[in-house]
């Protein structure tokens, strides 16, 4: 471990912060592919907003496939879990964010803008 990695731990205590986490979507990289490629060959619609998916269209496009977690990793969702996740829009899933189903501005509500565009 470095010294500026050492020193940040240790601020990171005394001040009560936890240090940076490891993506858990990235733990375990080929499971990832796995349910990615089982999504995109299942064709499905955005379960966000209803709209098809082109699942051509080369990722980072706003319309482009994503996998969505149903229950979002930051709070408890599991990335890995097929039951956990459905396709969506680029778009549609970062204007979703963390929120889940009841939260305010969550799925059901119509995406009316964005800042992409």
């Amino acid at each position: 471990m470095s010294a500026e990695t050492e020193l940040y731990r240790i601020l990171c205590k005394t001040e009560g912060l936890e240090m940076g986490k490891k993506n858990p979507r990235n733990a375990n990289g080929n499971a990832r592919r796995k349910l990615r490629a089982r999504l995109r060959a299942e064709g499905r619609p955005c379960h966000l907003c209803g709209l098809p998916i082109n699942y051509s269209l080369p990722a980072g496009d706003p319309w482009s496939f994503e996998v969505d977690e149903l229950v979002p990793v930051s709070r408890g969702g599991d990335p890995l879990d097929y039951s956990n996740v459905d396709a969506a829009h680029r778009i549609c899933n970062q204007r979703r964010g963390n929120r889940m189903d009841g939260d305010e501005g969550a799925k059901g509500l119509p995406i009316v803008r964005s800042r992409l565009f």
